[in-house]
């Protein structure tokens, strides 16, 4: 390949490199070395952004970590992948400012003091910011937080949904907060295939419908059989074609699949060990298939210190306070208000 075929160079230019065989190279990078490549030049950067999703969705989770700083009064999060890389920090000068988990490719951090909430895509870089959230949330409740942010088609706009107390908390304008509360309490908040259902204390499950104009709690789903109580820490958990719940508590961990069909619980089929489950202790928690990742199985071997996985044999469960899922950095949560 040369730059000018008029002329008889035998200089070939990386920029003029074959699409198929840049596909390849890019295939085979970590999650940093993907920036590095997108750095070396224009025709680099444009082919790396027309492929980012791709790329995004063959790279494992990465845990959110946090460094603090020598005063101790501010911190920085940087993410780790499988090979115990450190991606720099992506975000600083957070003073007062607490990680409470990722949706939709966003870290999300709340500030107690403001009592606003600031979402950040650490792979763009794109930034969303709810302010005066209307409750005090104590430090040893954080955990209890869960957010998922969608987007709404009849607005349009982005909508950021909070679960606290059993209060469904949702925002539109980023100002005006609307409230949704639940007779029976609400344990769990989850986004699956443009729904957001919601789980209770009594192991039922419902639909969170977002209406404008009037505060509607979450419709109870039907499900035909009921949920023994001895599920000690229940928790929705979902792939892209499957929603479980999963007990965090017992050993192994116990698991069940909603099939929509008959709407009611069943045991998973064999295939669920072809699954890894990452579950968070803040939010989201998500069951991937990796089959697309460089090593399978055989990799995770070496992260023992890192990661907590069942040797039930059946399935393979990870453990963060905070999963970041790379591939989300690419969707958007779309809701469906039909």
């Amino acid at each position: 390949m040369t730059k000018n075929q008029n002329h008889h160079h035998d200089d070939a230019s990386w920029s003029y490199l074959d699409h198929d065989v840049l596909l390849l190279v890019m295939m085979q990078l970590g999650f940093v070395d993907f920036f590095a490549f997108s750095g070396v030049c224009k025709s680099w950067r444009s082919f790396a952004i027309s492929n980012r999703k791709t790329f995004m969705a063959s790279i494992p989770p990465m845990s959110v970590c946090i460094s603090m700083k020598d005063n101790e009064d501010e911190c920085c999060y940087y993410l780790k992948d499988f090979e115990r890389r450190n991606f720099k920090p992506i975000l600083s000068h957070l003073a007062e400012r607490i990680c409470v988990g990722s949706t939709c490719g966003y870290l999300v951090l709340f500030s107690r003091k403001t009592r606003n909430f600031w979402l950040v895509n650490p792979i763009t870089r794109h930034e969303l910011h709810f302010r005066n959230f209307p409750r005090d949330i104590s430090v040893g409740y954080l955990d209890r937080i869960r957010t998922i942010l969608v987007f709404s088609p009849s607005i349009p706009r982005w909508v950021f949904v909070i679960l606290y107390e059993n209060i469904v908390i949702y925002t539109v304008d980023k100002e005006k907060w609307n409230h949704v509360s639940s007779i029976i309490p609400i344990l769990d908040l989850h986004f699956f295939k443009g729904k957001i259902y919601t789980l209770h204390t009594d192991r039922s499950l419902g639909e969170l419908t977002l209406n404008w104009k009037q505060k509607r709690e979450p419709m109870s789903l039907e499900i035909k059989n009921f949920l023994k109580p001895d599920l000690l820490r229940p928790e929705l958990v979902s792939s892209n074609e499957k929603l479980y719940l999963i007990d965090r508590i017992s050993k192994p961990e116990k698991i069940l699949e909603l099939d929509f069909g008959e709407m009611k619980w069943v045991l998973p089929e064999k295939t669920i060990s072809e699954y890894i489950f990452f579950i968070s202790i803040l939010n989201p928690s998500a069951a991937i298939k990796p089959k697309s990742w460089a090593g399978l199985r055989t990799q995770y071997k070496s992260y023992d210190q890192l990661l907590d996985n069942d040797k039930s044999g059946h399935c393979m469960f990870f453990y963060r306070r905070v999963w970041y899922f790379p591939h989300d950095c690419s969707d958007v949560h779309l809701l469906d208000e039909r």
